[in-house]
């Protein structure tokens, strides 16, 4: 019986170590993750400016006095759909100080300029988006203080 015990005794030891091992290795990845880089060592592309981003010389909206908030979205992805229906339905609330980029082209974006009505609009290209004011994911909603980007995320401000 002894020899039973001990065999039992190793194996629990065996498994607790084991646990031990995946639990700092998983540690380990999530802290490599939060750091910005992927697990090759790549940088994780930023999908969002940073804040300090200065677009007050963009040459299709004023964008250089004053608070704006600036939404760019797509027609073909969901969570832009969401965030259209989202800022349509409480319009009165984000028609004043809302800047609403259209992703794509004039014919592409046609199916959501109705629902903008009221709305500053313009459509621009994915390129534009991307150079001028460094968005790679959409939908995009950035918070710009005299034409200087203060903060950026994918969902609509809360108003106050």
């Amino acid at each position: 019986m002894p020899g039973f015990a001990y065999a039992a005794l190793a194996l629990i030891g065996a498994v607790a170590v084991l646990n031990l091992v995946l639990t700092l290795a998983l540690v380990r990845r999530l802290r490599t993750m939060e750091s910005g880089h992927a697990h090759d060592g790549e940088l994780i592309p930023e999908v969002l400016p940073a804040p300090g981003l200065d677009v007050s010389g963009f040459p299709h909206a004023d964008l250089a006095v004053g608070r704006r908030t600036v939404v760019m979205l797509t027609p073909t992805c969901p969570p832009c759909q969401t965030l259209l229906d989202t800022l349509t339905a409480d319009a009165d609330r984000y028609r004043d100080d809302t800047l609403v980029f259209m992703i794509g082209t004039p014919a592409e974006t046609a199916s959501m300029a109705p629902g903008l009505t009221g709305f500053d609009t313009t459509t621009i290209s994915e390129q534009l988006a991307e150079t001028a004011f460094r968005v790679k994911g959409f939908p995009a909603v950035l918070s710009l203080a005299d034409g200087v980007v203060v903060d950026s995320g994918h969902q609509l401000p809360v108003l106050a």
